[in-house]
């Protein structure tokens, strides 16, 4: 990889007027529910680095009727997690029940009380609309004020008609930081009008109700500076599909991170996410050469090049260097 000088605190200062600061996560994100699915994602961490999140699961990772043992081993797991890699390690995120359910109120305080170390992220399912993400936000923070801590980000699931119909809304509140699209809730709440096709690729891609879905809520929170994460591949076998589907996200539809429901799948998630080499070496000689011409407009092989690629550039750069 060719070697570089450049700033990029410094690039942004020049390149935007306006204040473009926007949320920045790892752009795979692994499931687990249970304590052995943890311990692995944690050996792979151990062997490829923080590079990817980890959520706990109490909702579907969670066996009906355990919810409470889950949550007390949730609770459990974020303290020995932070006694074995540091309080300055990002931790684990969690996935809560939806906020109606009865089973939130008895999960939250397990999981948010004084001893036990914030998530990095509490993940809601199936809100129904901008009043259910309200609340729950408000419900956190009570939660919080009691424990005497900061209420930490919200990940919202996009995948009932309402929440979709919010998807604005929901993506301009300042709690939440990332939209999560969740495809087979929102494909089976249309009662057999989406065909099963549309499950998996290529269907997923294609089916016009499931793109729709996809593009407002990518747009949505590209339009508010926040994450969209793509729904999972449901085929575990062939862990590769998962990195086709992570390349298409990303490339037709504006995506900058993914589920990952299987160990196998992290790493696909991230080679495909993360710009490549070519397009790093790419983004430096642009750059590179656009500093040197005071960042006035240039040409590099008869291609136009003035302020606007230049933060095309500088946002390849540093999704490279700041999320791997």
């Amino acid at each position: 990889m060719k070697k570089h000088n450049l700033d990029l605190s410094t690039i942004a200062t020049i390149l935007y007027s306006e204040d473009h600061a926007r949320v920045e996560l790892p752009v795979c994100d692994h499931y687990a529910g249970r304590p052995r699915f943890f311990e692995k994602a944690l050996q792979i961490r151990a062997e490829i680095g923080a590079c990817f999140d980890i959520t706990l699961d109490l909702e579907d990772g969670a066996a009906v009727g355990q919810e409470t043992e889950t949550a007390k081993w949730v609770a459990q797991s974020l303290l020995d997690f932070s006694v074995r890699y540091g309080c300055e390690t990002r931790r684990p995120g969690v996935r809560i029940h939806p906020v109606r359910d009865p089973i939130f109120e008895v999960e939250l305080p397990i999981v948010l009380r004084e001893g036990v170390p914030l998530p990095a992220y509490l993940m809601l399912p199936k809100p129904e609309n901008c009043e259910d993400v309200k609340l729950t936000i408000s419900r956190i923070r009570e939660q919080c004020a009691k424990a005497g801590v900061e209420p930490p980000p919200l990940h919202v699931l996009i995948e009932t008609h309402g929440a979709l119909a919010d998807v604005q809304a929901i993506a301009g509140l300042e709690a939440v930081e990332s939209l999560s699209f969740g495809i087979m809730d929102f494909i089976s709440s249309h009662r057999s009008a989406i065909p099963k096709t549309a499950l998996n690729s290529p269907g997923q891609f294609e089916n016009p109700l499931v793109r729709r879905a996809k593009l407002e809520i990518s747009a949505a929170c590209h339009r508010f500076g926040k994450v969209p994460s793509h729904n999972v591949t449901r085929n575990i076998l062939e862990p590769e599909m998962a990195a086709e589907d992570a390349q298409r996200a990303k490339r037709d539809f504006g995506f900058t991170r993914m589920w990952s429901i299987h160990p196998d799948q992290i790493v696909h998630i991230i080679s495909a996410m993360l710009p490549t080499d070519s397009e790093l070496e790419e983004a430096i000689l642009v750059l590179t050469e656009a500093e040197q011409a005071n960042w006035g407009p240039i040409q590099i092989k008869g291609e136009l090049h003035d302020r606007a690629s230049y933060r095309y550039y500088f946002e390849v750069m540093k999704a490279r260097t700041l999320r791997k």
